[in-house]
């Protein structure tokens, strides 16, 4: 007999909603697959961007240097490099020498502190002020007007060249070019006499190493830095970096006249490796939610299968009279699905890889990582082929050749309890997250890399609240023919219609549980890190800025009118395990970075200008002893208010009004707090002729690597949370699909018998909103519950005050709940549709 399956492929445009559930489904399929093991690749570049944009450019490739080389040795040290760069892969290296800090005598007879130097490609990075050649030295300002320096002059030693420019010296920040060599050309205006100096440049490396080869010594600094046409994007090629770099230095360091001649640095390789966990981490953090939304999706293309088995039956049947096996069926439903679900599978890699930037950190992909993700995404279109034939073969052989022993083995895989052992899994995980311990370094600790065990922990508390929540409500289903509630005949019926369908409603229920709660626990414990991301920071630095200022400004000439309107002064001191503030109440509370209420921290500064009876009055920060206690050159100190913690102290500390100090002079270090950019703050600085150093920037003062990876993996679990809620509804109104016949049947004979519209329309919205209700009420209760307990867990830096805590989730749930009301309204309108435009005479019929 020749079986019709060579019309299979299109007999499946005969169903139409079949063939786009089909498609949807692959497509979600496919994009869950595909997009984890992008994602987690993209974590790990996103890593390897992150410090490679955190480190100076030219410090991202290896590195030379040393302080203890005479003028010709650091030219051979340079010279090496230029021989080894091109064989390793490297752009030509700059170079660069540096004299000792001294006092030269110029013309004048002045010898203001400075030190002369050559770098390559110096001059094309400095602002010329006079004058311009390049053959002869090039003098910074400050050294030209404390030395009386003119065009033409020259130090007052044989073989120096003439000046023949004055440029603009440098400060902070300083370009990409100049920050390697930061420490060299900037000048610490802070320091001592002699320990530091201005920078004046020789024209050519030759005329540098002519005039200190003699007179300088051993005392000559040498650098050279390898610039990078680009930085790395990956690990991958932060790690061929690296590797380049390992095998170059040595090669270098055997072309020296004598060993162990410089210090070499290969600093990003360290990087490269956490990058690379961080990737692994974002992995196996999402790995079990992910092969979680895999079986769902693969369930949900089963109860596709099931719905054309339904839409089949008639010719199933013919077929299978006529001689077909369940196994010819099953290949049936394979020829005719299969190009819905490839068209889905092929849509799903494709939006996976396409809308990376939109979803993952980074849209940068390691080499063959697209390739991995196509091949996984070909193993899910398999898998999905293969559910599908069997899921048709179960179907017809319980439908034509049915004993029922299989059917009891796969209903007693009901009784298993799946949730105890993910609830197992999440204690165990919950116990691993808190007893990770401290990692110290130098006595201080280190924000520690997050655990993709840890990370697993809310995740599998929300599967294990779903999973408990289907047990109840299966119990509750199978007791319902029990319930007599007639006189509220909505919810008998749609009690009664829940129970005819438990399969598909703990199914429902299940997914949308799921839903909500990655949806909650993911969008909060993201929210949660970059809300103690950002505080951490702001505490740390205390404002959006600060810089060092000399004590003279701060105490006796003050700061011009315009800069002291838009900063504050803070003087700090240190003493044992207490940080001491003095600051100005008056405009503290305006400036500094402030978690909480402006206003209210004005009114507690503005205490402090209070007398108190032989003591001053102070703030008392974090754990610091409620009581009368001497500081160090402050004097004795009441308390007379608290704060868990304060900008810069911390968790330890108090806080005193600079006017209430008997000397501010006292106070060494004194700092200066803006609201603005570090980079707009210097600038202000720089044109008010103020001295600075020690600039620190709110985002840039933490490394915020581990924050980032905890957030990247809980914006991959929002992504998975968004696909399972869009498989929730799709499969709410595959439900209402598939028992279209029978329920517009009964709908239509009932309306018939005297129920009202009103009443079937009730009844639909009670079934379908119970569902949608208890999945948004169990999934947003387990989500957030997961997120107030794991994000102080979570956090990576603890010790630093404020610990994460769980961020205001009232608007999410609030935009969840009236997303699946939308839901619910749509299909409800779809199913009183069916019964109103139903004919009975042909529901009999067919």
């Amino acid at each position: 007999m020749q079986l019709p399956w060579r019309s299979a492929p299109r007999a499946a445009l005969s169903s139409p909603l079949t063939v786009l559930v089909a498609v949807v489904a692959a497509l979600l399929l496919t994009f869950v697959g595909a997009a984890a093991v992008l994602h987690s690749d993209a974590a790990g570049n996103a890593a390897a961007g992150y410090q490679a944009g955190r480190l100076c450019p030219q410090s991202v490739a290896p590195v030379i240097d040393h302080r203890r080389v005479t003028a010709g040795e650091g030219a051979a040290v340079i010279d090496a490099a230029a021989a080894q760069a091109p064989r390793h892969g490297f752009p030509a290296p700059i170079g660069a020498l540096y004299s000792p800090v001294r006092q030269w005598t110029w013309d004048s007879g002045l010898h203001p502190w400075s030190r002369f130097g050559w770098r390559e490609g110096a001059m094309d990075n400095l602002t010329v002020l006079q004058g311009g050649s390049r053959d002869g030295l090039w003098v910074p300002r400050t050294v030209a007007e404390d030395g009386d320096v003119r065009l033409g002059d020259t130090v007052a030693l044989p073989g120096f060249p003439r000046v023949t420019a004055i440029y603009e010296d440098l400060a902070d920040p300083v370009g990409d070019y100049w920050c390697a060599e930061r420490e060299e050309a900037v000048v610490n205006p802070l320091a001592p006499d002699g320990g530091a100096g201005a920078l004046v440049l020789f024209p050519d490396r030759d005329s540098f190493v002519a005039a200190f080869d003699d007179i300088a010594g051993d005392s000559v600094t040498v650098s050279v830095r390898f610039p990078l046409e680009r930085l790395p994007r990956t690990a991958d090629e932060g790690a061929d970096v690296a590797a380049r770099g390992a095998a170059m230095l040595p090669a270098i360091e055997a072309m020296l006249p004598r060993p162990n001649m410089v210090i070499t640095g290969n600093y990003f390789a360290t990087p490269v490796e956490v990058s690379r966990e961080a990737g692994d981490t974002v992995l196996g953090a999402v790995l079990p939610l992910t092969i979680v939304s895999l079986l769902v999706g693969l369930a949900g293309v089963a109860a596709v299968t099931v719905q054309w088995c339904q839409r089949r039956r008639a010719e199933l049947r013919l077929l299978w009279a006529r001689g077909a096996g369940p196994r010819a069926l099953g290949g049936r439903a394979v020829l005719e699905l299969a190009a819905p679900l490839l068209a889905g599978a092929v849509l799903g890699w494709l939006i996976a890889r396409l809308a990376l930037p939109w979803y993952a950190p980074s849209p940068y992909l390691s080499d063959g990582t697209a390739v991995v993700s196509a091949l996984v995404a070909t193993g899910v279109f398999a898998a999905a082929l293969l559910v599908t034939g069997a899921v048709t073969v179960a179907h017809t052989h319980r439908a034509f050749q049915a004993t029922g022993g299989r059917r009891r083995l796969w209903r007693g895989l009901r009784y298993l309890p799946w949730e105890l052992a993910t609830g197992v899994a999440a204690y165990l995980a919950w116990a691993r997250l808190d007893a990770t311990p401290v990692r110290m370094a130098f006595g201080q600790p280190l924000p520690e890399q997050p655990d993709a065990v840890g990370l697993a922990f809310p995740l599998l508390v929300v599967l294990t609240v779903a999973l408990v929540a289907v047990r109840l409500v299966r119990w509750g289903l199978r007791a319902a023919h029990r319930l007599r509630w007639w006189r509220v005949p909505a919810a008998q019926l749609a009690v009664r219609r829940l129970a005819a369908a438990a399969g598909s409603a703990v199914g429902i229920l299940l997914v949308g549980t799921l839903a909500v709660g990655t949806l909650t626990v993911g969008v909060g414990i993201a929210t949660a890190q970059d809300d103690a991301f950002d505080t951490k920071s702001g505490l740390f630095v205390g404002a959006e800025s600060s810089a060092q200022i000399s004590t003279r400004v701060a105490t006796e000439t003050g700061l011009p009118p315009l800069l002291a309107a838009q900063t504050t002064l803070v003087g700090v001191l240190k003493s044992q395990d207490d940080v001491i503030l003095a600051v100005d109440p008056a405009t503290f509370a305006t400036i500094a970075w402030v978690d909480g209420d402006r206003a209210e921290l004005a009114a507690r500064l503005a205490r402090l200008d209070a007398p108190a009876a032989g003591a001053l009055p102070t703030l008392r920060v974090g754990s610091a002893p409620d009581q009368r206690v001497r500081l160090p050159r402050i004097g004795d100190v009441e308390p007379v208010d608290h704060l868990p913690a304060f900008p810069l102290v911390g968790n330890r500390g108090y806080v005193v009004s600079t006017a209430a100090i008997p000397d501010p002079g006292d106070i060494d270090v004194w700092q200066i707090w803006s609201p603005k950019p570090v980079d707009l703050l210097l600038s202000d600085l720089d044109a008010a002729g103020l001295h600075h150093l020690h600039a620190r920037g709110k985002s840039e003062a933490l490394d915020g690597l581990p924050f980032l990876t905890v957030r990247w993996t809980f914006d991959f679990v929002t992504a998975l949370g968004f696909v399972l809620a869009v498989v929730a509804a799709a499969a709410l109104l595959l439900a209402v699909e598939v028992r279209r016949r029978q329920n517009a049947l009964a709908g239509a004979l009932a309306t018939r018998m005297g129920l009202r519209p009103r009443t079937l329309v009730a009844s639909h919205l009670l079934e379908l909103g119970s569902l949608a209700g208890l999945s948004v009420a169990a999934g947003a209760a387990a989500g957030w519950a997961c997120t107030a307990v794991a994000s102080p867990m979570l956090d990576p830096s603890p010790w630093l005050r404020p610990v994460a805590a769980a961020p205001d989730l009232v608007g999410l749930v609030s935009t969840t709940l009236a997303t699946a009301l939308a839901v619910v309204a749509l299909v409800c309108w779809s199913a009183v549709r069916s019964v109103t435009t139903a004919r009975v005479g042909e529901l009999i019929r067919g």
